[in-house]
């Protein structure tokens, strides 16, 4: 897959989660700064994946291109000054135009797969976007409570929940790509379930969502005793080990051509 269609599938997927996330929050007294900064972090990276398809020469009617200028259409309504209705049509409009521009993207990169195949590539992809968000943004409300020290705890509890809920649908949908794949896999040079492809899986595994879950355990037993701060330092951790785990989910797919 070429790497310019993996940057535009990692930049999507960034976009992706941290819509995903936001969507968590609701109106809560965190003032327009946050949702607006938030917003801002969910559209940066959407804006650069249209920029490199416009730029590549693609038509506006590309779905790619589609998808992305609707989640940037939405950009008003999901970041700020927040209203129930418009945060849900925009949030709404936003998830849907990301998520349709990472399947288009992955289709492109992977024209080779089945359309089960795909499916199962694309809610791969997504849910590994889903993960480095919610984790990136709950560490980001983490901070809020240093600014807005009376914050009702219960904003940040759910937002450790929904990273573990990612998580978990992450280690489910990399397991149904193994499973789906599993012939390509054994046959792939290296092979996945050899030493190195192991070795790689593996590190994807424990640095990527293994070691996550165990801290998202750590900051609600921190959560339970009102420490925002601890929680948030575990939260910061385990933001840099999603990444890196991120990283070696974009090679793996370089290496094996499935995103795992």
């Amino acid at each position: 897959m070429a790497w310019t269609l993996l940057a535009q599938q990692f930049c999507l997927e960034l976009g992706f989660g941290v819509l995903v996330a936001l969507a968590f929050v609701p109106p809560a007294p965190v003032g327009t700064l946050f949702y607006r900064l938030m917003g801002t972090c969910a559209a940066l990276p959407i804006a650069v994946a249209l920029a490199a398809r416009v730029r590549a020469g693609e038509a506006w009617s590309d779905p790619a291109v589609l998808g992305s200028a609707l989640a940037l259409l939405a950009y008003p309504l999901y970041s700020g000054p927040l209203r129930a209705a418009r945060f849900r049509v925009g949030m709404g409009a936003g998830l849907l135009g990301s998520a349709l521009a990472t399947g288009w993207i992955v289709r492109m990169g992977l024209p080779e797969l089945t359309v089960p195949g795909q499916l199962v590539a694309t809610l791969s992809s997504l849910a590994t976007g889903a993960v480095a968000g919610s984790v990136g943004l709950a560490m980001v409300l983490g901070h809020w409570y240093l600014t807005v020290p009376k914050l009702e705890i219960g904003y940040l509890v759910r937002l450790n929940r929904v990273t573990v809920a990612a998580m978990l649908t992450s280690l489910a949908t990399l397991a149904m790509a193994c499973l789906v794949f599993a012939d390509d896999l054994r046959v792939a040079q290296p092979p996945l379930f050899g030493p190195w492809g192991l070795f790689y899986l593996g590190t994807r595994l424990a640095v990527g969502l293994a070691l996550p879950l165990a801290f998202a355990a750590m900051a609600a037993s921190s959560l339970r005793y009102r420490n925002t701060r601890s929680a948030t330092g575990i939260l910061y951790a385990s933001t840099v080990l999603v990444l890196i785990g991120t990283a070696v989910s974009v090679f793996l797919q370089d290496s094996y051509r499935v995103p795992l």
